[in-house]
């Protein structure tokens, strides 16, 4: 079975719970949704990559650290997926699945799963107006959330625009009613992270330091983006 493969790269883990983990990333192409601040491009707007077998793919994981990242796009969509998954967990990796949790899938080996809903700030309207209702109405499938989180390990990662009080004022409330749609209690707010919508490094201290009142006062954790400190917004890093 085969893959189409954007890029694989070893870095340190960027995003999420688990911030600053060596991990080897494996980004697929494609993907079903059209976010207008996209950050991988190549792998949604304009799909690249190479064919690779799940067997290579294990080998080549084989060489890396512990911690596997299988990211996209959309990696759910690629049915051998699942293979490679249960491959990667069978020889010992930790398999993180990073998703929009608009697909269902109940064949995966998944030690933690990332789960990213797109806000509406996500749609394309000035970007790509032909495809926004398209996107809109993919971008947000509550049951299909629910049932993720209720089969695997999870965190949610949200991008908001945390530079102007009222736009992220607005994100919140769509969060928060996608949060109770989702059945996520606020007990469980320790697993959900804010992200600014930044890819300048630059830009990253202010827009932290717009979150951390929001943070404090939901009980959300404050989403770090390691790589775009480190490298910038620099694709295989």
């Amino acid at each position: 079975m085969r893959l189409r493969v954007n890029e694989r790269f070893v870095s340190v883990q960027g995003e999420g719970l688990l911030v600053g983990t060596p991990s080897t990333f494996v980004r697929l192409t494609g993907c079903n949704l059209r976010c207008t601040w996209c950050d991988s491009g190549s792998s949604s707007w304009t799909p690249q990559g190479e064919w690779a077998t799940v067997d290579a793919l294990v080998r080549a994981c084989e060489q890396g650290p512990r911690h596997v990242v299988l990211t996209g796009g959309e990696p759910l969509l690629q049915p051998a997926v699942a293979e490679l998954s249960q491959r990667l967990g069978g020889a010992g990796h930790h398999v993180t699945f990073e998703t929009a949790g608009t697909v269902w899938r109940d064949d995966l080996h998944c030690d933690l799963l990332s789960v990213s809903p797109k806000l509406a700030n996500s749609t394309p309207h000035t970007r790509a107006p032909r495809l926004a209702a398209r996107h809109d109405a993919l971008r947000w499938q509550p049951e299909t959330v629910r049932r993720l989180l209720a089969r695997h390990a999870w965190q949610l990662k949200f991008v908001v625009r945390a530079s102007e009080p009222a736009t992220l004022a607005e994100d919140l409330v769509e969060l928060q009613q996608m949060l109770r749609e989702a059945g996520v209690p606020t007990t469980e707010h320790g697993r959900v992270l804010l992200m600014p919508e930044c890819t300048d490094p630059a830009d990253l201290p202010g827009n932290y330091a717009a979150l951390v009142k929001t943070c404090t006062e939901h009980g959300f954790v404050l989403g770090q983006r390691l790589h775009i400190a480190i490298f910038g917004h620099t694709p295989g890093t």
